[in-house]
């Protein structure tokens, strides 16, 4: 039996010469497969029986996507966009089914999206830029530091990373409007604009920024992905399955001279 857990990671619709296709973006899998120590299942399309036999799996996340969750889904207004009809239904019949299992969810960019409507939360169209990336300058730039983000004192983040503030990415152009009920806020911009939250008594954190780009090299990133990893061996043994192996620890002290956290 293998040492490592197995994660359902969430596929989007990607057609390819005209032919439908459900694919990820390997950078998820690979910080997966690195830095969390899972094996990665990735799930997508017409699955609707997948919040069924989430037993099968010890932890699920939800990645980006340059598709927006379809309005309808939160009682928003229509607008002439593309839609991913089965990664909504995917999101909001897995991520409230996993939250009940007792499952670890990673939610990120529209994962924190996506967990905040399926919980009963909506979205909005930010006003302005400021929160979109620089498509002039190349990729792994678009993907640095933009912008900082408070951690609200006494909240998951915090109480991981050990700092008040810290400076994340910024590739988007929608966020939560209303926040479900379940749902509390762990990061917050400059502008109110709600960057991370959690739900429930284990670990289910959603990001709006994207971690898995350095997920090996920030040290916020891999703390995120490190901490999940560690929630989906536990689950795995809750579920009857032999302990796997540790994962080397990363201590708390460590992280304050990486380049991203900020006392």
């Amino acid at each position: 039996m293998s040492a490592r857990p197995l994660v359902a990671l969430a596929a989007s619709a990607e057609p390819v010469d005209e032919v439908p296709h459900v694919a990820v973006r390997e950078v998820y899998a690979r910080a997966l497969e690195r830095v969390s120590g899972c094996a990665v299942a990735v799930v997508g399309g017409p699955a609707p029986h997948l919040a069924d036999v989430l037993d099968r799996f010890d932890g699920v996340v939800f990645g980006g996507h340059q598709i927006d969750v379809d309005p309808a889904r939160y009682g928003g207004d229509a607008r002439p966009a593309p839609v991913d009809p089965d990664r909504d239904e995917l999101a909001l019949r897995v991520l409230p089914a996993a939250l009940r299992a007792g499952l670890p969810v990673l939610g990120i960019c529209r994962g924190l999206q996506e967990l905040n409507v399926a919980l009963g939360g909506t979205l909005r169209d930010l006003p302005d830029e400021s929160h979109r990336e620089d498509l002039s300058q190349p990729r792994d730039r678009q993907y640095r530091p933009a912008h900082v983000v408070d951690l609200p004192a006494g909240g998951m983040l915090r109480q991981l990373l050990g700092y008040a503030r810290v400076s994340v990415n910024s590739l988007h152009h929608q966020a939560i409007d209303r926040i479900a009920p379940d749902l509390r806020v762990e990061a917050v911009a400059a502008d109110g604009v709600v960057e991370a939250a959690s739900a429930g008594d284990g670990f289910c954190l959603a990001v709006q920024w994207h971690p898995e780009w350095y997920a090996e090299t920030d040290p916020v990133s891999t703390a995120i992905f490190h901490e999940f990893g560690v929630a989906t061996r536990l689950a795995a043994v809750r579920q009857g399955f032999p302990s796997p192996r540790p994962m080397s620890s990363i201590g708390m002290n460590s992280w304050a001279s990486g380049p991203i956290a900020q006392a």
